[in-house]
């Protein structure tokens, strides 16, 4: 299955934290087009978003508050992982996600909040979204 996860260290002060997500040197050359970067929110316990894999994007994400419960899926093999991003932790994790694995995350905390990169914008006429159930 294509995913990985980068581990980093949170820089905090009185002010907050700050944390690189993604610099333009630690993508693939092919990579290296902006595609679109969005904000997603967990508004309430148990929200689940995701449910979906793409054919032709990648992405990275991050969790920069509560925890979610993530499930990937390679679409093809059926093999699966599941694990914990905790937006709280002094351990910031980015996953990124290859195409052709699907992807869903479960908030387990009363918010929470992801940052996710896409390679390539969305595009209602094309949007690269093919639904998967896995939460």
């Amino acid at each position: 299955m294509k995913y990985s996860i980068t581990k980093a260290k949170k820089k905090r002060d009185k002010r907050g934290f700050l944390v690189d997500f993604l610099k333009f040197d630690e993508l693939d050359q092919q990579d290296r087009v902006f595609g679109q970067a969005y904000c997603i929110t967990f508004e309430s316990p148990r929200v689940v978003r995701g449910n979906h894999y793409h054919t032709g994007k990648k992405e990275w994400l991050v969790a920069i508050k509560g925890k979610l419960r993530v499930v990937l899926e390679d679409v093809k093999t059926k093999e699966r992982v599941e694990f914990i991003l905790d937006g709280d932790s002094d351990e910031y994790k980015r996953i990124e996600i290859n195409e052709n694995i699907a992807h869903a995350f479960r908030n387990i905390s009363r918010t929470a909040v992801m940052i996710n990169y896409c390679n390539k914008p969305y595009h209602v006429e094309d949007p690269d979204s093919i639904r998967y159930k896995l939460l």
